[in-house]
């Protein structure tokens, strides 16, 4: 999926976006087209996690080997994505025409065909919407399946397992909204000092993809490394 595909998503969401029961038509071919030319696989905590219990990897080893990292331009946030391999900006996961942590790949991989986002209901679209809640699918066109099976979404989340109401997904972006909004506010008070830049940056970029344990739980790593982060924040805002 390109860049310039995503962002005709987002602008004509209306035109993908599909009901829990409603039907679709996709049957993997296991060709592997899915995995090249993409640059979009963003990972999110769990994904991070899941990818270095199915490698037996630290997160830092698996960022070493498959990973780069930035800061979005937008969000202000530290981002991981796989990076891309090649002409073909292949997956680096990917070997032959399978997924190398197939059991256990990022949630927007085992999603494919479906992708998920998150809205504000029914608010209005000003600049005081509020965090997101609410999770919304789409269906994104693809011509690298057969079109003999067909299934609604509630089905095709319940063969993968993954949650109708996933409150992983749901945290993770309700965090995002809460970081992001404390960043804009320290970016304009520490004005150009890239000290206490790096500082912030580190701090959420090791929270939120280094600080687990593959071999431990994952849920109750995310919920204790989400409070420390949300604290260090309050305790921030009271002296910047």
């Amino acid at each position: 999926m390109t860049k310039g595909h995503n962002q005709e998503i987002v602008e004509n969401l209306d035109r993908y976006r599909i009901g829990l029961d409603d039907v679709f038509a996709f049957k993997c071919r296991e060709c592997g087209k899915c995995c090249k030319n993409r640059e979009d696989i963003l990972l999110n905590s769990r994904d991070m996690y899941n990818i270095a219990k199915a490698l037996s990897l630290t997160p830092d080893q698996v960022i070493e080997k498959y990973c780069e990292t930035y800061i979005g331009n937008e969000s202000r946030m530290p981002v991981v994505r796989l990076k891309p391999k090649g002409v073909n900006k292949v997956c680096p996961l990917l070997n032959g025409s399978k997924c190398s942590v197939h059991s256990l790949k990022p949630t927007v991989c085992a999603l494919f065909p479906l992708g998920r986002v998150m809205s504000y209901g029914n608010a209005p679209e000003d600049l005081n919407l509020g965090p997101p809640n609410e999770i919304q699918f789409i269906l994104t066109t693809t011509d690298c399946a057969s079109r003999k099976r067909k299934q609604t979404v509630r089905k095709w989340l319940e063969d993968f397992n993954i949650p109708v109401e996933d409150h992983f997904f749901i945290e993770w972006n309700n965090l995002i909204f809460k970081l992001v909004t404390s960043i804009q506010k320290f970016e304009e008070k520490l004005n150009g000092m890239h000290r206490g830049h790096d500082l912030i940056w580190g701090g959420i970029y090791k929270a939120l993809y280094l600080d687990y344990d593959a071999q431990k739980d994952f849920d109750s790593q995310f919920v204790s490394n989400s409070s420390k982060l949300l604290t260090i924040f309050t305790e921030l805002e009271r002296h910047i």
